[in-house]
């Protein structure tokens, strides 16, 4: 297949139906109508944000993103409580909700099958304005909105999104350190276009800037004036509506990389799997034939942290887990976890399933250090000390020989359901 055809192709899946649109549009306006009405007495109103009002929303979306906007010339000097004002609106129209933690706090809650999130911000006109930093979130938007609308890039965006998505490159979280929507949105308006976005990404050095909006002179004038954290990201772009920040900078090296790579495969030989999201399932594990003992683990992440925490969370039990395989000298083959931001996360590990020996090398310091030498004898004293290569050493007893005897280690974590294949 050519680009073209490919690309003619998947514009089916990823540009919504009119009657999706027609029903994220409606559930859209209704929500503002019943917020607005208990909002109002406070002078706030609720604007549609993310994706739905830029109009690069993928199909099938769950998720709403709303900006309660309080006045500015009333609420300025009192920037700190709008999320306890918010959550008296929120209480009085919706039954059930959650408060979450931010850098202030924000509501989630269901309608008509979409989860709303709300969150509070001072309506402000530039970002010098600003009193907490999601108070420029809306100005983001709004830029983006007229910007890809002017040049009709909606379905490049989506394009995009899907191919970044399907090939685990999508999200600015700390636990995936990927593109986030926005960052992509800027790099199709950049480019100009999808296709073109890639063929760029090809041609990216070790860093690269964009400044979409030109607020700088050159590099260095960059250099100078953007804060110095902001610059260890391989991809470096401006935000259109704040200069100093870099958009990007949560990006890891591995998945600029990766990028790269992809889009080097996709030109060289187009696909429609390239836009293909491989949803994982425990299902699918274990079906998967292997010669090597497969330790397949389940966790329900906490319902009242954020997706940011509970991801992080999740990365540091398989980091966990993975230390404790290796540490009782286990051989780990592959590994890999998967979580879709609304289920329970899935953490894998093929193990060389070989029984261990009876004992395993512990060694000790340099037989030349005396006083350590020493107080190692004393340690082991029960066993017998041996010298290699000018080191001491002691042959211990292993608690743990076999794969399944993991098992037992692991059934200790309550947060845990395992299973050794």
């Amino acid at each position: 297949m050519t680009i073209q055809q490919v690309i003619s192709q998947i514009k089916k899946n990823v540009v919504p139906s009119k009657n999706e649109t027609m029903k994220v549009n409606e559930v859209s306006q209704e929500i503002i109508q019943i917020i607005n009405e208990q909002a109002e007495k406070y002078g706030a109103e609720l604007l549609i944000g993310g994706s739905v009002a830029k109009g690069t929303w993928l199909p099938g979306i769950h998720d709403i993103d709303c900006f309660l906007q309080f006045n500015y010339q009333t609420y300025s000097n009192k920037s700190e409580s709008l999320s306890d004002i918010t959550e008296k609106i929120v209480k009085r129209c919706f039954s059930k909700y959650q408060r979450l933690h931010g850098s202030r706090d924000y509501f989630q809650t269901t309608y008509q099958g979409y989860e709303v999130e709300i969150i509070p911000v001072l309506k402000i006109s530039n970002p010098k304005m600003m009193k907490n930093i999601t108070d420029v979130s809306p100005l983001h938007f709004i830029w983006l909105s007229k910007k890809t609308a002017k040049s009709q890039l909606q379905t490049d965006v989506r394009l995009a999104k899907q191919f970044f998505k399907a090939n685990g490159l999508y999200g600015a979280e700390s636990f995936i350190q990927g593109f986030s929507g926005h960052v992509i949105e800027v790099l199709i308006l950049h480019y100009g276009s999808f296709i073109k976005l890639l063929k760029q990404a090809t041609k990216w050095t070790d860093t690269i800037i964009i400044d979409p909006e030109s607020h700088y002179t050159d590099e260095t004038q960059l250099m100078i004036l953007m804060n110095d954290s902001k610059l260890t990201s391989p991809l470096i772009v401006v935000d259109p509506m704040q200069p100093e920040r870099n958009a990007s900078a949560a990006l890891s090296k591995k998945k600029y990389e990766k990028l790269k790579k992809i889009a080097n495969k996709f030109l060289a030989k187009p696909n429609t799997n390239f836009f293909v999201e491989d949803k994982i399932t425990a299902k699918k594990i274990r079906m998967r034939k292997s010669k090597n003992k497969l330790i397949l683990l389940t966790i329900t992440p906490e319902a009242e942290t954020t997706i940011d925490v509970a991801g992080c969370k999740i990365l540091k039990q398989f980091e966990y887990i993975t230390q404790l395989i290796t540490g009782f000298d286990f051989k780990i083959i592959r590994k890999n976890w998967y979580w879709d931001k609304h289920s329970e996360a899935l953490l894998w590990f093929y193990v060389d399933p070989k029984k261990l020996s009876a004992n395993f090398r512990h060694f000790g310091p340099p037989i030349t250090v005396t006083e350590h030498a020493t107080a190692f004898n004393k340690q082991w004293s029960k066993y017998t000390v041996k010298q290699s290569k000018g080191k001491l050493y002691v042959d211990l007893p292993r608690k743990v020989r076999t794969v399944n005897k993991v098992l037992a280690e692991l059934k200790n974590d309550k947060t845990l359901k395992v299973e050794v294949i």
